[in-house]
């Protein structure tokens, strides 16, 4: 039987290469005592998530910021490696006084910290400014 002209084999899934050490997967900016990580990824999971959470504990270290507002603007998935990965972030910034906001996260990723109650823990906002304010007074 002939293929019809509308069909299309199937689509091999598409995989992020692992980044190299020298690829940043968010842009820094510091704020005071807080640096706004903007996470340039789509996906974050598995060693990706871990490379991420390194250079941003690592930035932490050599920076003197104390917080970190997430921004996750380009993010539209997150597996669960990825939030264990942030919680092991923020139980070491806590030993340091430091915090974690999360901010412009996208419904799926939301939904992700809400199921997990994990947004008892990582305060959600909707904007920079307010999650600056947010990691500054601690609550």
């Amino acid at each position: 039987m002939p293929l019809s002209s509308d069909y299309q084999p199937p689509r091999e899934p598409t995989v992020e290469p692992d980044p190299s050490p020298e690829a940043s997967l968010a842009t820094l900016d510091q704020v005071g005592q807080a640096t706004v990580a903007t996470v340039t990824s789509t996906e974050l999971s598995g060693t990706m998530a871990m490379h991420l959470i390194e250079e941003l504990f690592e930035h932490l270290q050599t920076s003197g910021s104390r917080h970190f507002v997430l921004d996750l603007q380009n993010v539209r998935y997150m597996d669960s490696a990825c939030v264990g990965a942030l919680v092991e972030l923020l139980n070491k910034m806590q030993r340091l006084d430091g915090r974690i906001a999360i901010v412009n996260a996208a419904q799926s990723v939301e939904y992700l910290f809400k199921l997990t109650r994990l947004d008892r823990v990582f305060p959600l906002c909707r904007d920079v400014i307010t999650a600056l304010a947010v990691v500054e007074r601690g609550s």
